[in-house]
């Protein structure tokens, strides 16, 4: 953000008690930006700002909401792509805080996200039938050194499978399903399929031997992989299919990936099934070396796109004349602007 031509940091909200008080150039460990972090909500809502970027774990509208209608537009990653899909209440209470403030929502990021909406709709445009969209995920997290709560306690990494259907994490169970089903809504409404149903199947897989990530110890015969669907169905048929394979240890049988399959640590594969097949997949790096491998694998690349993706929206916003939801299926294409320079 502080080396966006279009984008002016004038405050930032922290819950962590140790960063208040803080430079945010020093929080995000660049140059001081001369905007001193604060924990005040109140202090947030009544400064003069065209838009909020919001980085939480959860969408929690208690939040938002008051951003919203104090005229401030709002863009986050979690969750909230497609809250149509979240009913009636939760649609309302976003649209009722944009009608009182003049001001868009807009939900976005990696994955759920870009992935999942904007590269099977844009490689839709091309197809004369489609028969299947699949959209998989690739995560390798042996170089995440952040989040052991999240991987562990949430994920589920290094606890047992019988651990984890006695002591489920309060989010994981219903968040991932919410998260991730709305890209599936949106892509089938975009494509004007009308679907039945939309099923989600999450599933663990014991590594034998265990392993070692940057966060955790994967003792033998604990989970080491994660593998979540989230289908669309038409007819009886799974129309679109979305896939997170999620490995901490690379002994988890057949049908999963080797450190020698994907580049980097992060990777995702869309195919189209129809008329023409078509298949893209999405890799990132510090840069491509000959035959486009990565000499350094890591997830800060997708961290990086994740942020992006919703910081490149706000200009997007702050010209829409009309407030409310928006989303991949209302705003036009949207670009980054000012990127080459």
């Amino acid at each position: 953000m502080a080396n966006h031509p279009e984008l002016e940091l004038v405050g930032m909200l922290v819950w962590s008690k140790d960063k208040v008080g803080k430079d945010a150039g020093e929080l995000a460990g660049i140059e001081p930006l001369g905007i001193i972090a604060t924990d005040s909500l109140d202090e947030i809502l009544k400064m003069d700002a065209d838009a909020v970027s919001f980085m939480g774990l959860w969408p929690d509208l208690d939040l938002i909401c008051p951003m919203l209608e104090s005229g401030k537009h709002v863009v986050l990653t979690p969750g909230l792509l497609y809250p149509k899909y979240l009913g009636d209440a939760v649609a309302k209470r976003l649209e009722d805080a944009c009608a009182k403030g003049s001001s868009c929502v807009f939900g976005g990021g990696i994955s759920p996200g870009y992935v999942q909406c904007i590269a099977p709709i844009t490689l839709s445009n091309l197809a004369r039938r489609i028969d299947r969209i699949t959209v998989e995920e690739f995560v390798d997290f042996h170089d995440v050194a952040e989040s052991p709560e999240l991987i562990g306690n949430m994920l589920g990494f290094g606890r047992t499978p019988e651990d984890v259907a006695k002591n489920k994490h309060p989010h994981y169970d219903e968040m991932m399903p919410r998260f991730f089903n709305q890209t599936v809504a949106l892509t089938a409404d975009a494509l004007c399929l009308e679907l039945d149903e939309i099923r989600d199947d999450i599933r663990y897989f014991v590594s034998p031997g265990g392993g070692e990530i940057a966060s955790l110890k994967i003792a033998p015969g604990t989970i080491g992989g994660a593998r979540c669907k989230f289908m669309g169905i038409k007819n009886g048929e799974a129309k679109i299919i979305v896939v997170l394979n999620w490995a901490c240890t690379y002994d988890l049988g057949e049908g999963w990936f080797d450190e020698s399959e994907i580049s980097n640590s992060t990777q995702w594969r869309v195919t189209v099934d129809g008329d023409p097949s078509m298949r893209l997949t999405f890799e990132q790096a510090d840069r491509f070396g000959p035959g486009g491998r990565n000499a350094r694998k890591s997830t800060e690349h997708s961290f990086v796109i994740t942020v992006m993706n919703v910081l490149h929206a706000i200009p997007y916003l702050v010209r829409e004349k009309t407030p409310g939801i928006k989303h991949y299926g209302n705003l036009p294409l949207m670009a980054g602007r000012y990127t080459i320079r």
